[in-house]
């Protein structure tokens, strides 16, 4: 039996997305969405031109809901959740809830995962709103309450009014609970030393010194490359460690909001600290290998 493209089947359902939009809207959406560069975000100079035809940004937010949800892959559930951020760099964000088969559960990627994670590797800082097809689940709730800002967060539900993330994580346990002053997608560097010219180490290592990991003090960053391009991924923690983001989860979010598929991954590497209590290298074997069929390369500073 063929398998079917993924990336035809996603191109199918990102036309029926843009149908869905305003008529103002569609035209400027869909001529954006369809460059070569476009990688599931829209930059400042493009959400100007989108506010000038839509001024209420919740509100685009919202239309771009249904874009969003056609990057869900769930082929376990079969249930599609979509997720919008604006930034505080002006952008706007689309993530979307990623399965893995064959894997444990505890390996999947939350729609609101995907989002922040797309938004931290371009550049943001913090979000200022976060729109979803469906209630963040308390999962969620406990990755996004890591975040720079989360307490003016302005969450948006479809046909609900916007309410603040604390209204959803009441008596919440956070950072502060733990003294940490640090927040996700705004953390000072690791200090990492590392000595080598290698191209793809390198960039492996420089995701580890921009990783999030105030709890066990483990920093790691991956590289994945393709034939067309590389992808990174940074590790990003959790006090309450379970919601925590692997570094190739990372990487993988970022690869597919991209358009490629997983089948496409031609090298990885791994880089994490000989010393630390956490180490990534286990659970990232096993779900690349359940990907594609490569060696997964391993440095430790």
């Amino acid at each position: 039996m063929t398998t079917p493209n993924i990336n035809f089947l996603r191109a199918a359902q990102q036309l029926e997305s843009v149908a869905k939009l305003p008529p103002s809207l569609q035209s400027l959406v869909s001529e954006i969405i369809q460059q070569p560069q476009f990688k599931a975000y829209f930059s400042p100079a493009q959400v100007s031109a989108l506010l000038a035809i839509e001024p209420d940004c919740e509100l685009l937010l919202r239309h771009l809901l249904p874009l969003a949800q056609s990057y869900s892959f769930c082929p376990i559930s079969k249930f599609k959740v979509g997720a919008v951020a604006l930034a505080d760099n002006g952008s706007i964000f689309l993530g979307a809830n990623i399965e893995f088969a064959q894997q444990t559960l505890g390996q999947t990627v939350h729609a609101e995962q995907a989002v922040i994670s797309n938004a931290w590797h371009h550049g943001a800082t913090y979000l200022t709103h976060l729109a979803v097809t469906a209630t963040p689940c308390g999962h969620c709730r406990q990755f996004i309450n890591e975040l720079e800002g989360a307490k003016k967060l302005r969450i948006l539900l479809p046909e609900q009014d916007a309410i603040t993330f604390p209204a959803f994580l009441p008596h919440s346990f956070g950072p502060d609970d733990l003294a940490v002053n640090d927040r996700l997608m705004n953390s000072k560097p690791n200090q990492i030393a590392y000595q080598t010219d290698e191209p793809q180490l390198v960039t492996a290592i420089e995701n580890a010194k921009a990783s999030y990991s105030p709890y066990s003090n483990s920093p790691s960053g991956i590289v994945i490359s393709t034939k067309n391009s590389q992808y990174s991924g940074r590790y990003a923690e959790n006090c309450a460690y379970n919601p925590s983001l692997s570094p190739l989860q990372s990487a993988l979010i970022a690869l597919h909001l991209a358009g490629e598929q997983f089948s496409e991954i031609k090298t990885a590497i791994l880089v994490e600290s000989k010393s630390a209590p956490v180490s990534q290298y286990q659970q990232s074997v096993q779900l690349l290998k359940t990907l594609v069929d490569i060696e997964l390369l391993h440095y430790q500073y």
